[in-house]
């Protein structure tokens, strides 16, 4: 069940759209531009790296702070770790 769950999540990250990123920003006060916020989707979209494997995460983050700075990519890692704690399967991000 939990790789299903997993499957499903890494699925709804890359149909995120800009607006998704914005009101998530919003919402857990973390600060990112509307070019961010696309730089994001386009990097989600193309992501191959398992966001639930520490070094996959790492490397999927990675990707992003080159895209864009290293503070998007902490910021994103924040989204992650808050929606993830949200919905009780923060544990799976270990």
């Amino acid at each position: 069940m939990k790789n299903v769950a997993q499957q499903l999540i890494t699925q709804k990250l890359k149909q995120l759209t800009t607006s998704d990123i914005i009101y998530y920003s919003k919402k857990y006060n973390i600060p990112i531009s509307k070019a961010e916020a696309e730089a994001i989707i386009r990097a989600l979209k193309k992501n191959k790296e398992n966001p639930f494997d520490s070094d996959g995460r790492k490397r999927m983050l990675g990707k992003l702070a080159s895209i864009t700075s290293k503070d998007t990519a902490r910021a994103v890692n924040k989204i992650l770790i808050k929606l993830a704690k949200e919905y009780g399967v923060d544990h799976w991000l270990e």
